[in-house]
């Protein structure tokens, strides 16, 4: 009985790993500019940049010329977490956390997040890339140590 089941176990197994990898070369796209299925993609993409010359944004072989704003600088920024959180955002929140927490002190804050405490004055400093573990550690800590944060 036990080999049955072992059995039917392994070829559902087998089979669900065959339809993955048949439906992921499916997908593949070749550089051609041809879809697995043989439909050429470069009308599609023909009409996408007609799409954008009709609405003024013209095609990706033109360059604009107007000047970066400071808002398009922010606006630039990538996000760090699902909340759309910023570098400048996440430095305030580590050093909220760090004050009110951890008696302002960055070697505390680094052992709580494992982190060096090189990064965490990075960080604070707004000289290094915070990444979004930190992000969501230091809500947990300022969640679990009663910290009030934006």
């Amino acid at each position: 009985m036990k080999k049955s089941i072992f059995l039917l176990g392994g070829i559902g197994i087998g089979a669900g790993l065959l339809y993955a990898l048949s439906r992921r070369t499916k997908e593949a796209t070749p550089d051609s500019g041809e879809s697995a299925n043989g439909k050429n993609r470069s009308a599609a993409v023909s009409s996408l940049d007609a799409k954008r010359a009709k609405n003024g944004e013209g095609s990706s072989s033109k360059s604009s010329m107007r000047a970066v704003t400071a808002e398009d600088d922010k606006q630039s920024e990538p996000e760090i977490d699902d909340r759309g959180t910023g570098q400048e955002e996440a430095a305030q929140i580590l050093k909220s956390v760090r004050d009110a927490a951890f008696d302002a002190s960055d070697e505390k804050l680094a052992l709580a997040l494992g982190r060096p405490t090189e990064e965490i004055e990075a960080w604070t400093s707004g000289s290094g890339d915070i990444d979004g573990d930190v992000v969501m550690k230091a809500r947990t800590l300022a969640i679990n140590r009663g910290v009030e944060i934006q």
